[in-house]
């Protein structure tokens, strides 16, 4: 009876090297959360296409040198820009001023209109535009700047809230801006450009997005069958080893 119960034990938990355990990322979010993180990935086709528009203008306005760039591979560059970083950056007052705040309050105006209250949605023009801009695209073909990582999002924030509180006044009449309801169209693209691209790839592929994390545990069972039956006490698994894959289904 008890080679049959191990045996049986065997069979259950010993076939595979791994024991898989999958979360639902959508399931444990808020709607509102679940929305701004389906936007979060639509943002990259923006961001990428931004990438390649600044590759375009003349050096003196963007600073990056795109020969450097072919000099090293990107990987490389991005390497070395990182840990020479952060520097104080000699672009112009206006881009560190007016064009750099003006991303991040879109950042904002995007959260905003996914329903996150402003605390969450500065922390959210923070995010995007520290790791996902400056140390993550930007890095690729420069040292990152001080000047833009406290004036994306800072000034981005508070200039972010005042163009949410815009749409709300031109909510609240009737989307209409000087009688227009093509002004107040296009009103709304330039105070949340990119929630409003989003939506419309969203629309257009008519896609949903969904998260998983699924971590893998080492299955130990066997050595721990095997060392249990010599000293004839239950089985006990010792220890795990962890990780993590990201699946998004479309």
């Amino acid at each position: 009876m008890k080679r049959l119960l191990q045996q049986e034990f065997h069979n259950l938990y010993c076939n595979s090297d791994y024991e898989s355990q999958n979360i639902n990322v959508n399931e444990q979010l808020s709607s509102s959360e679940r929305k701004l993180a389906e936007g979060s990935l639509y943002l990259q086709f923006t961001l990428i296409s931004t990438i390649g528009f600044i590759t375009l203008l003349p050096e003196s306005v963007s600073n990056w040198d795109v020969d450097a760039l072919k000099e090293e591979s990107l990987p490389q560059k991005w390497k070395k820009n990182v840990k020479a970083g952060p520097v104080w950056d000699e672009d112009d007052f206006f881009i560190n001023y007016v064009g750099h705040p003006v991303s991040g309050a879109w950042y904002y105006t995007m959260a905003r209109n996914d329903g996150i209250d402003p605390f969450g949605s500065f922390l959210y023009s923070a995010f995007v535009s520290t790791f996902v801009w400056e140390y993550g695209y930007e890095a690729f073909a420069e040292i990152p700047s001080i000047q833009d990582l406290f004036s994306t999002p800072i000034i981005g924030s508070l200039m972010g809230e005042y163009f949410y509180y815009l749409e709300t006044k031109i909510d609240a009449n009737s989307g209409l801006v000087l009688n227009s309801k093509i002004l107040g169209n296009i009103s709304y693209f330039f105070l949340n450009p990119f929630g409003s691209m989003a939506n419309g790839i969203s629309s257009w592929l008519d896609m949903s997005v969904t998260m998983k994390f699924q971590t893998y545990q080492v299955n130990n069972s066997k050595e721990n069958l095997q060392y249990n039956e010599i000293i004839q006490k239950p089985v006990e698994i010792s220890h795990y080893d962890y990780g993590v894959t990201l699946n998004l289904e479309f």
